[in-house]
């Protein structure tokens, strides 16, 4: 499994790092103590997901959703039912992804596969998507939660889209980067946005749905990007039918087809750098500063990019 991107996390409101701690707390009552069939509670779904979600991670789903939330004027209850619900379901798409890409660690640890076997990963994927729509169950408007719901099984949706064009091996490689971007923006950026969307939709800002969306699908490319730069070694070592694993989709070895390693690159990179500007201007037309916290990863991600650019060029 490569080592995450960290993101450098500035926050805009006071409140969020005192209210991550009640996300986690949420997050593992929706774990639940039961054991199930298991007397131990050492097999099954839910020690499974717990196993998962107690490895931690930067949150950057709740974080979103909390800031926005916060900006926005929702209540404490509000902002953290959608911070764990997107939190949740990004979680569960991890314990499934690991088992499609046989990645045997996630977060320092086992993937939940590898620990527990691909069956219970299954179950416990599935068993976080479900806590996730639980998650949203005490917002504190009901008239809003049918809305919420479904924009929730939307952007679920456009998630599993991306997941199966890409498990299916669409050749990206022939298809050039419009569909390596068609692609990262479902199966990476319907997620991303998910958190900010839901605040935007509960506040009643129903007309800045599209503007996040449109901004977290460019921010997920800019970072799927540099992603991709980070592991090219061994993502082209997965195209070349190395180990057990499926072949990876990466922005340089979609982009090499016609051109040298070398300017490939460079073409991912200034790709990479288009997005994040695009990101960054439909952020900031978000009512409230609800997309303060985005700009500054956006920002964060551009400085990494532009950073190996100029060592390339050394």
């Amino acid at each position: 499994m490569p080592s995450p991107v960290h993101l450098r996390i500035a926050n805009p409101h006071e409140k969020l790092e005192t209210l991550l701690p009640q996300v986690e707390s949420r997050m593992r009552d929706a774990a639940g103590s039961r054991a199930g069939f298991s007397e131990s509670g050492e097999i099954g779904a839910r020690s499974a997901a717990a196993y998962h979600l107690g490895a931690g991670g930067q949150r950057v789903r709740a974080r979103l959703g909390l800031a926005a939330g916060l900006a926005l004027g929702l209540s404490d209850n509000d902002v953290l039912c959608i911070a764990t619900c997107a939190e949740l379901m990004h979680n569960a798409s991890l314990i499934h992804d690991d088992l499609q890409d046989r990645d045997h660690f996630r977060r320092g640890q086992q993937a939940v596969w590898a620990k527990y076997g691909g069956n219970i990963a299954i179950c416990s994927g599935d068993f976080l998507l479900s806590a996730a729509y639980c998650a949203l169950c005490t917002i504190s408007q009901p008239a809003a939660l049918p809305s919420l719901l479904a924009l929730l099984h939307e952007r679920t949706a456009m998630a599993i889209d991306g997941q199966c064009a890409d498990l299916a091996g669409l050749d990206a490689q022939a298809d050039g980067v419009g569909l390596y971007t068609k692609i990262v923006m479902a199966k990476s950026g319907a997620l991303l946005g998910l958190p900010l969307e839901l605040a935007l939709l509960a506040s009643g800002y129903e007309d800045a749905v599209p503007v996040a969306r449109q901004a977290c699908e460019n921010f997920a490319v800019g970072y799927q990007i540099f992603d991709d730069m980070e592991d090219l070694v061994g993502d082209a070592e997965r195209i070349d039918g190395g180990g057990n694993k499926r072949p990876a989709l990466n922005i340089v070895l979609v982009s090499i087809q016609s051109q040298s390693r070398a300017a490939a690159t460079l073409r991912a990179r200034n790709l990479g750098l288009q997005h994040l500007a695009l990101c960054e201007s439909n952020a900031a037309k978000l009512p409230s500063g609800a997309g303060a916290l985005l700009l500054g990863f956006s920002a964060d991600m551009r400085r990494k990019l532009t950073g190996n650019l100029l060592r390339e060029t050394r």
